[in-house]
């Protein structure tokens, strides 16, 4: 299978019990649970599809109109290492941009090397607790991170897909 030619489609309603076998696939425990509750809940949810099974899938949602969360990419133990993720991921940076997010952020365990060394590939750096926020032309999240739900043991990681918005003109006082 080749990452070009996977067919990336919308999961919508009940099509997405059709990630599931991923879902089980990627993740245990506190993170099945958790990935399989934002499941049915999350604003889109990206699939690849090869012959006809979905191989792979982004979970992905606007937090506010100018940044954009990747909840999960996960790809099924028989399609890893082919390009998956990486064709999920450029995808979902895509759209985030196209719909005119300025930063994107995603979290990965801090020992999920695959997770991270594939977030980082495409620009994304690790989140300091005291930088700036993303409004100031920092990447802190910090005060988004509570519908992120980041849990201990996670990094979040951050990427500006454009400048910052320049500060709105302070009112001419001469001019009432």
């Amino acid at each position: 299978m080749e990452a070009a030619s996977l067919e990336l489609v919308d999961l919508t309603g009940s099509d997405r019990e059709r990630a599931i076998p991923v879902l089980k696939d990627s993740f245990t425990g506190i993170y099945r649970w958790h990935a399989k509750r934002t499941l049915g809940r999350i604003e889109t949810v990206r699939a690849a599809i090869a012959g006809g099974q979905v191989v792979g899938f982004a979970l992905l949602e606007r937090l506010v109109p100018e940044v954009g969360y990747v909840y999960y990419i996960a790809v099924g133990r028989t399609a890893r290492r082919q390009g998956v993720g990486a064709r999920l991921l450029d995808d979902a940076l895509a759209r985030f941009r196209a719909a005119g997010a300025q930063v994107v952020y995603a979290a990965a365990e801090e020992d999920n090397v695959a997770s991270i060394r594939l977030f980082t590939s495409r620009g994304f750096r690790r989140v300091e607790r005291q930088e700036r926020g993303y409004r100031d032309g920092g990447l802190g999240a910090w005060g988004l991170r509570s519908r992120m739900m980041l849990v201990s043991g996670e990094q979040l990681l951050g990427l500006r897909l454009a400048p910052p918005a320049p500060p709105e003109p302070a009112p001419d006082p001469t001019t009432r």
